[in-house]
């Protein structure tokens, strides 16, 4: 059986190549994420590992606010089984390139205390005093420094000139994502990174021979009070078990392993109405049912084969070339394996699986081909009727769209109410071929006359085989337009909220995972042509044990200028004496003017007084604005800095001047300084990267849906050989042959473009509707590019199959056997 198979698809290469390239590519896509992703997994954990190759348990204070000091390093020491008690400290140090720049990314900017014994120097000596630092190896090839240089960086939102006095090797998992390595002096990071400044942000413990980490975490947890945690080395150098780059990319690789099904699908279908005499045959000669159907799922099985040996070599190219697009922008290479049982495993299940559960439909359509079949000299397949089929579509279209509508309000509905509307779609598509192709005919006859007839007719002959082509594009095109809606949609609100809504002309704002210098307000203020400056200062208020109330800190007397806010009840002029929440808040808080909130303030789990404040106002807000609450920055704890300034211009200046003025002035790259406009335009772009993305990753869907074209066309072609040729015999040239088959592919395209944009649209509407303030924007210009792109595949789908037909002799086509 498997030798017939292996003979079957050799013989009809041709045939079998492109569904086996779209299973190809889905096998890749998933390959290359699996691959990349236990790479990135294993690299953080190795250089976890060794970056903490002798430490037995690591004690931390549970909040922030726990002085961890030397005589909490003292009892650590004394501790049974410890043979030495380690103290460091660290946080984030970003050091500034030699173009102004911050090296590496921000939110892996690692800033720590010097150890010789986890960073060997390389160049140079240890740094000494708050004047020097010492960069990891990767850091200061790519920043281009070295011993002697002096440099820029910036701790606690204050710039410091400092020295590079040494270069060390490191593995570390900051630099494994992409980030940097500053060292201090033990005293000097102390007080840059500990939040009782002095202290110690963590105590390493090396074990003594024979003693083990859960004896020694025992031991420590009995010592000192609950207020400190104790984790064993093993739990720290663990594996990361949070993969969220892989889950996205595995969810696009089912996305476009879903379309190959319908382009092998497609493949089998016509295979098995090319070869019903010979399955005739067979069951004439005494085969039985089930053998045709093994014998076909042998083909798929091998095919199958074929597929995942091709799709894990490319998927190895395709982890490689994602592991050196993310080395440009997080750093260095991370060690690929190219060998994977894991994905080895969801490669075969994958490439075999899709390609068998495709090929079972046909496979038995094949298998019930009757023996009498085989005394026909022309065996053309009967077709049945679309009535039970178009039942089943209608209500499970039905039954996806009242779901999804009811999304609306409840938005967790639209990812059960969307699949279901899309599968509808699918099932109803022959159908609905049928109406559009009948549409179009008119239009196409007076465009193109009879070949344009032609074209239509032959993709109404066969429904099916229409609409499962139309289907691989309709997909891929479904889920862009409903992304580019919602995008865009959302990108709208919140550039128009940035620009008008806003009443601050200049915002500044420290980027991820830094902070404002305390003297910033005053600098800022001091700048000619500023009106008026006003910080807002995060903090929260802990209402229960894992429950807390997310404010904004402000100047009571600014509020009211500063912040696009609409006061629904009470008065911001209170907002000294309690605090002012938004309407959401006050929903999910139950809370109205007069409630009391009680708790103790905090700053990043820092805890401060605990207080209890009446609700004085309840405020609408934009969303951009994300001014969920506001209390008094006179209640702000000591240790809370600002996040973001906003800054008004006097009258008559100009704010993109003045914005230069104050870039000027602060010059400091961790601080993001903007327009109104400029912020508007930010989060537009933002936006538009953010799609570039999806494209790319939604492409492979897309051109599988291409190929299924080129497949449908080229088989299409060659089960009409002596059509074609009777075509050419009575006047038909090979021009007007090749127009046939170029509208051909251009209405199938056009099908599953039509159907697929406009049910994207649609989920992309309903996606738009749930979110609340956010209006409708439909993106014509994508759109309209994803027409073109629609014509222009089906235009180059035909290509071939054209030229093939048109340069057949006429009479060699006439007496072809089309079997």
């Amino acid at each position: 059986m498997f030798r017939r198979a292996f003979r079957s698809i050799l013989a009809h290469k041709a045939r079998f190549l492109l569904p086996t390239l779209g299973v190809v590519l889905g096998v890749a896509f998933v390959v290359g994420s699996l691959l990349y992703g236990d790479a990135v997994k294993t690299s953080v954990a190795r250089a976890q590992a060794r970056a903490q190759a002798d430490v037995a348990v690591e004690v931390q204070p549970s909040l922030l606010a726990t002085p961890l000091g030397d005589d909490v390093v003292q009892q650590l020491h004394a501790v049974p089984g410890v043979a030495q008690a380690r103290p460091l400290a660290d946080g984030y140090a970003f050091l500034v390139g030699k173009d102004g720049a911050i090296v590496g990314r921000s939110e892996r900017a690692g800033g720590v205390s010097y150890d010789p014994g986890r960073y060997p120097l390389s160049a140079g000596q240890a740094p000494t005093g708050r004047d020097q630092i010492a960069l990891d190896e990767f850091t200061a090839e790519r920043a281009g420094y070295q011993v002697g240089d002096q440099v820029r960086v910036i701790v606690n939102g204050a710039a410091h000139q400092v020295k590079v006095t040494g270069v060390f090797a490191a593995e570390d998992p900051r630099l494994a994502g992409g980030g940097t390595l500053v060292a201090f002096d033990l005293k000097t990071a102390s007080a840059q990174f500990s939040p009782t400044r002095g202290g110690y942000t963590a105590v390493d413990l090396v074990a003594a021979p024979g003693v083990s980490q859960d004896a020694i975490a025992a031991s420590v947890r009995a010592t000192l009070p609950p207020t400190f945690d104790a984790e064993t080395g093993a739990s720290l150098n663990s594996a990361p078990s949070d993969d969220k780059l892989t889950d996205i990319l595995l969810l696009f690789a089912a996305v476009a392993l879903f379309v190959a099904i319908f382009l092998v699908a497609n493949m089998f279908t016509m295979l098995a109405a090319a070869r019903a005499r010979e399955n005739a045959l067979l069951r004439a000669v005494g085969a039985s049912r089930r053998y045709v159907l093994r014998s076909v799922l042998a083909e798929a099985a091998v095919l199958g084969v074929i597929a995942t040996v091709l799709g894990y070599v490319l998927g190895i190219g395709a982890a490689l070339l994602l592991n050196r697009g993310f080395s440009v922008v997080n750093g260095p290479d991370v060690p690929l394996q190219v060998f994977s049982a894991g994905a080895l495993a969801a490669a075969l299940g994958v490439g075999v699986g899709v390609t068998m559960i495709a090929a079972y439909v046909p496979a038995r359509r094949a298998a019930a081909t009757p023996p009498i079949a085989a005394l026909r000299a022309g065996l053309a397949p009967t077709a049945k009727s679309l009535r039970r089929r178009n039942i089943i579509g209608v209500v499970v279209c039905l039954l996806g769209a009242a779901i999804t509508a009811a999304g609306i309000e409840t938005q967790e509905l639209i990812y059960l109410g969307a699949p279901l509307l899309v599968l509808g779609l699918i099932v109803l598509t022959p159908w609905l071929s049928l109406g559009l192709t009948k549409l179009l005919r008119g239009p196409l006859t007076r465009l193109s006359g009879m070949r344009g007839t032609l074209a239509v007719e032959n993709t109404r002959r066969n429904p099916r085989r229409t609409a499962a082509t139309a289907a691989t594009l309709m997909i891929g095109l479904s889920v862009c337009a409903a992304v580019t809606v919602g995008i865009a949609s959302v990108a709208a609100k919140d550039a128009k909220e940035t620009e008008t809504g806003d009443k601050a002309d200049i915002s500044v704002t420290a980027i991820a995972f830094s902070e404002l210098n305390s003297g910033t307000t005053a600098d800022i203020a001091k700048v000619p042509g500023v009106s008026a400056v006003s910080p807002l200062t995060p903090v929260s208020i802990k209402l229960e044990e894992d429950k807390f109330l997310n404010l904004t800190a402000v100047d009571p007397g600014s509020a009211k200028d500063f912040l696009p806010l609409t006061v629904k009840e009470g008065s911001l002029d209170k907002l000294a004496d309690g605090i002012a929440v938004s309407t959401a808040t006050a929903q999910r808080y139950d809370l109205e003017v007069g409630s009391e909130v009680s708790g103790p303030i905090q700053v990043l789990g820092a805890a401060d007084q605990a207080v209890s404040l009446p609700v004085v106002a309840i405020y609408d807000a934009p969303q951009s604005a994300d001014q969920k609450a506001l209390i008094s920055v006179q209640r702000a704890p000591e240790a809370a800095t600002p996040q973001t300034i906003l800054v008004k211009a006097a009258p008559g200046q100009d704010p993109a001047a003045l914005r230069k003025q104050i870039q000027q002035t602060l010059a400091n790259p961790v601080l993001t300084v903007q327009t109104k406009a400029e912020a508007a335009e930010a989060a537009s772009s933002e936006a538009e990267s953010f799609l570039n993305i999806l494209y790319a990753l939604l492409s492979v869907s897309v051109l599988i849906g291409a190929l299924g074209v080129v497949n449908t066309m080229t088989m299409s072609t060659l089960e009409r050989v002596r059509e074609i040729g009777l075509l050419r015999a009575v006047g038909l040239g090979r021009k007007q042959v090749g127009s046939v088959l170029r509208w051909e592919s251009v209405i199938i395209a056009a099908l599953g473009a039509g159907i697929g944009l406009i049910a994207g649209c649609a989920l992309g509407a309903v996606g738009v509707l749930s979110q609340k303030g956010v209006s409708l924007v439909v993106p014509w210009t994508q759109l309209g590019v994803f027409v073109l792109m629609t014509v222009a595949i089906g235009i180059l789908a035909s290509l071939w199959p054209a030229r093939t037909a048109a340069r057949t002799p006429i009479l060699t086509a006439i007496h072809t056997d089309t079997e």
